[in-house]
C-alpha cells in the first residue's frame, strides 16, 4: 500500500479523554484540510508545520462531528519518513470511528496493522529491531522491561550490531582484495585474523546470552507453584500479590484448576501459576486440574514446590522433586513458624543435592524476602553486569546463533590453514547473519511476520 495515504484510530478502542486518529503519506495535509476547520480566522488550508491547531472535524456533508486538535508534520521529520497529520478528538467510540469515516471519505484508505511502523522501517525511520523494540515498548510487563525496550528504541542493540557488521565488512575487504589481486594484495596476518574473528564471536555469545532474560523480561517467567494438595500453594500466591486472589480452605482440593497472576519482583515480571494439588483422586474435575497442573511444571522457567513442614513426604513426591532437581527448583517447606522442618530439610538435602530448601509461612510472610532474592538470583543468570541492549527476541537469537556458528566455523578454519575465499564465504554468512536483525538483508515473509504484532494505528 506504499503511495496510499494511510489512516486508523491509534488509540485504543473505548471510552477515553481523547482519542487520535492518524494520517499518513502524500495526501495527509489534503484530507487533513477537507475535514479540519481551524477555529482561528486566517487561511483554512495552511497548516504550519509541527502547531497544534483547535478547530472542528467536518464530514463530507459538512456537518460538525466534533471540537479537536489537528496537527501536521512534513517528510522526512515524522515517526513515518511521511507526511503525518493527526486529529485530536475526543475519546469516545462513535466520535473516533465518525472522525476516521470522515479521513477515509477525504480520501485516505484504512492502514494494516503495524503500517504505519512498517513505512517508518522501510523509509529507514528505524531498524527492523528498533521496530520490533516499539512492539516490546507498548506490551511491557514491567518498568524494567519499558527500561530496556527504549534503550533497544533508542538504537543500543542496533548499534551494537552495526559496529559488528562494519568490522566483519572491513575484513571481508580485505579477503575480496587478496581474492582478486593475489599478487599485488598482502596477506593480513593470521594472529591479528584470529584475534578479530574471536572478539567477534565473543560480542555476538554476550548478546545471545541476552535472549534468556530478554525473553523473562518481555513474556514474564513461568513460575509453576507446585506441590501436595493443602500444603499452602494458594496461601503463598496471594501473600505475594498481597491480595486474595486463590480461594484458601483447609479442604484439600479446593484449586480444581490453574490461577494465573503476573506479579513484578524487582522489575521482572513474574507469571505465577497457583496450580491444583497433585494427589491420587477419582475426581474428574480435580484430575483435569492436576493434568493442566502437571503441564505448567514441565513448561515453568522456575518451579516453587511447597510442602507441609509438618507433613511426610510421600513416595510421589519424592520421584517429582528428584526428577526435577536440576531445574529451576526451590523447596518451600511452609507453615515452618507451627511446625519443626529440620528433619524434612535434612531428608531434602540427601534426595536434591544443591536445591535450595527455605523454610517460608505463606501466612505470616516470614521467609518470603529470602525468597524473593533468592528467585531473582536464580532467574537472571547470565553474569553480565552489562544493561540488557534490548528484549532479544526468538528471531534475533536464531539469527545471532547462525553468525557464531560462521564465525566460529571461520576461526576453526583459519587454525588449520589461511584460506581467504573459504573465510570470505564464513564472513559473509555472518554478515547476512547480522544483516538480518537490523532489516539490512531480510526476506519479506519475515517483515510481514514481524509487523503483524502490531495493532491498528500503529
Amino acid at each position: 500500500m506504499l503511495g496510499q495515504t494511510i489512516a486508523a484510530i491509534a488509540t485504543p478502542p473505548g471510552v477515553g479523554g481523547i482519542g487520535i486518529i492518524r494520517i499518513s503519506g502524500g495526501e495527509a495535509l489534503s484530507v487533513l484540510q477537507r475535514v479540519f476547520r481551524p477555529a482561528a480566522a486566517g487561511d483554512e488550508s495552511v497548516f504550519t508545520p509541527r502547531r497544534l491547531y483547535l478547530g472542528r472535524v467536518q464530514n463530507a456533508a459538512d456537518e460538525s462531528l466534533d471540537q479537536a486538535l489537528a496537527v501536521y508534520m512534513p517528510a522526512p521529520h515524522s515517526y513515518t519518513g511521511e507526511d503525518v497529520a493527526e486529529i485530536q478528538c475526543h475519546g469516545g467510540y462513535v466520535v473516533c470511528r465518525e472522525v476516521l469515516a470522515a479521513v477515509l471519505a477525504a480520501g485516505a484508505v484504512p492502514a494494516e496493522p503495524g503500517e504505519f511502523t512498517a513505512r517508518a522501517f522501510i523509509n529507514g525511520k528505524m531498524s527492523l529491531d528498533q521496530a520490533e523494540a516499539v512492539i516490546d515498548l507498548i506490551e511491557a510487563k514491567s518498568a524494567e522491561a519499558l527500561k530496556i525496550s527504549e534503550r533497544q528504541l533508542d538504537g543500543s542493540l542496533q548499534r551494537k550490531i552495526a559496529a559488528l557488521a562494519d568490522q566483519l565488512l572491513s575484513l571481508l575487504a580485505e579477503l575480496e582484495l587478496l581474492i582478486d589481486y593475489p599478487d599485488e594484495a598482502t596477506e593480513p596476518p593470521a594472529e591479528r585474523l584470529a584475534s578479530e574473528l574471536n572478539a567477534a564471536c565473543d560480542t555476538v555469545r554476550r548478546l545471545m546470552a541476552q535472549a534468556r532474560e530478554g525473553r523473562l523480561y518481555r513474556e514474564g517467567a513461568l513460575t509453576a507453584i507446585v506441590g501436595p494438595a493443602n500444603a499452602g500453594k494458594s496461601t503463598l500466591l496471594n501473600a505475594l500479590l498481597e491480595e486474595e486472589r486463590s480461594i484458601v480452605t483447609p479442604i484439600p482440593g479446593t484449586t480444581r484448576d490453574t490461577v494465573e497472576e503476573y506479579y513484578v519482583l524487582g522489575g521482572l515480571p513474574l507469571k505465577l501459576v497457583d496450580t491444583a494439588g497433585i494427589r491420587d483422586t477419582e475426581d474428574p474435575v480435580e484430575q483435569a486440574g492436576i493434568a493442566r497442573s502437571k503441564r505448567a511444571m514441565a513448561m515453568a522457567d522456575l518451579i516453587l514446590v511447597v510442602l507441609d513442614a509438618a507433613a511426610p513426604l510421600d513416595a510421589f513426591w519424592r520421584g517429582v522433586i528428584a526428577e526435577n532437581a536440576a531445574r529451576p527448583l526451590f523447596l518451600l517447606l511452609n507453615k515452618c513458624d507451627t511446625a519443626r522442618h529440620e528433619t524434612l530439610a535434612a531428608e531434602l538435602a540427601v534426595l536434591a543435592p544443591g536445591v535450595q530448601v527455605l523454610p517460608i509461612s505463606a501466612k505470616s510472610g516470614k521467609g518470603l524476602h529470602t525468597l524473593k532474592e533468592a528467585v531473582r538470583e536464580m532467574l537472571l543468570t547470565s553474569g553480565d553486569d552489562e544493561p540488557l541492549s534490548g528484549l532479544i527476541n526468538e528471531r534475533q537469537r536464531a539469527a545471532l546463533l547462525q553468525a557464531e556458528e560462521a564465525l566460529s566455523q571461520a576461526a576453526a578454519g583459519l587454525e588449520l590453514c589461511f584460506d581467504a575465499e573459504i573465510l570470505s564465504v564464513d564472513l559473509q554468512t555472518a554478515w547476512q547473519a547480522l544483516a538480518e536483525i537490523s532489516g539490512q538483508a531480510v526476506a519479506d515473509d519475515i517483515i510481514e511476520r514481524v509487523f503483524s504484532r502490531f495493532c491498528l494505528g500503529k
